[in-house]
């Protein structure tokens, strides 16, 4: 980021408002000090400072953001700041539409019409979110494998396609006799893995954490567990060394059997980290469950 650049136009501003570094400090909040740091780039605004510093200088937002570049491309700060919008707009989505489905509870075809759009929201806003991590930790290239609205006119247009299709439960898949592990420290998510996994007639048993799940693959009969789903961040123990210690089984068939990876974590890097002990396939959070099932009738089969 261009911060002298940033720094001669704020002085440049102030001064054409006849404001001292102690006057402008004063209307922005923050102390001379911090004024003067970023007059002479040796710091910059914090990015929730800008609306209100523009106003005090007489600017739009966008005339202080343009002076925020590397090298004629958006800083990582004007990235975050575009994406702000992207992440308030569908969190008043989802506030709109909870409180619009607890006053019409009692509709059915208007409670799941409010509990679609709540979730398509929030799938919206985890790519927001996923977003700004990658402009503030990640490489800009890497991008979620899961298809999200790419903009708030596609959340708009997505929708009103998918809140008017009714939803229902996938009906093609049958795991009955199969045994599946859940390792997930969450209550809710073991809630949630039951139930859906209920609809396939399979039988389920949970692990709190990665080491009680090596724990009963370890004392179980070789052949009584199919499948495991392993929750990446976990106490005690996480689903990566969990899966490393269970590939070093003695057991071979115990050391062999299918690990699908969960985790709301979707970047290569935790891809990797995940095949690289071992596990035989990723499943991201929040579950789509057709993409769950399939994946796991792929090892079951």
């Amino acid at each position: 980021m261009r911060q002298s650049a940033l720094g001669s136009v704020i002085r440049s501003l102030r001064e054409q408002n006849h404001l001292t570094q102690a006057a402008l400090a004063e209307k922005v909040g923050v102390t001379d000090k911090a004024v003067s740091k970023w007059e002479r780039g040796i710091s910059f605004p914090d990015i929730s400072l800008f609306p209100k510093l523009a106003d005090v200088l007489g600017v739009t937002t966008d005339d202080l953001l343009k002076e925020c570049t590397d090298d004629g491309q958006p800083s990582r700060l004007v990235r975050i700041f575009e994406m702000s919008h992207d992440i308030r707009t569908p969190l008043h989505i989802i506030l709109g539409c909870a409180e619009m489905a607890e006053t019409y509870h009692e509709d059915t075809e208007l409670l799941m019409r409010y509990l679609e759009s709540i979730r398509i929201s929030g799938e919206y806003l985890l790519q927001a979110v996923n977003q700004a991590m990658q402009v503030t930790y990640l490489d800009a290239e890497e991008v979620p494998s899961r298809y999200y609205p790419a903009n708030l006119f596609e959340l708009s247009e997505y929708l009103k396609e998918h809140t008017a299709q009714k939803k229902t439960f996938p009906g093609n898949y049958d795991f009955s006799g199969k045994r599946i592990l859940v390792a997930e420290d969450m209550e809710l998510n073991r809630e949630i893995a039951q139930e859906l996994l209920r609809h396939t007639g399979a039988e389920v048993e949970f692990a709190e954490d990665g080491k009680i799940c090596v724990q009963k693959l370890a004392e179980a009969p070789p052949d009584y567990y199919d499948l495991i789903l392993m929750d990446i961040l976990m106490p005690n123990m996480d689903g990566i060394e969990a899966t490393r210690r269970i590939r070093e089984l003695s057991d071979a068939q115990k050391a062999s059997v299918p690990i699908i990876a969960m985790t709301a974590n979707v970047y290569e890097k935790d891809r990797n980290a995940a095949f690289e002990v071992g596990m035989n396939a990723f499943a991201e959070k929040p579950i789509v469950i057709d993409q769950l099932f399939s994946t796991i009738r792929e090892f079951l089969e």
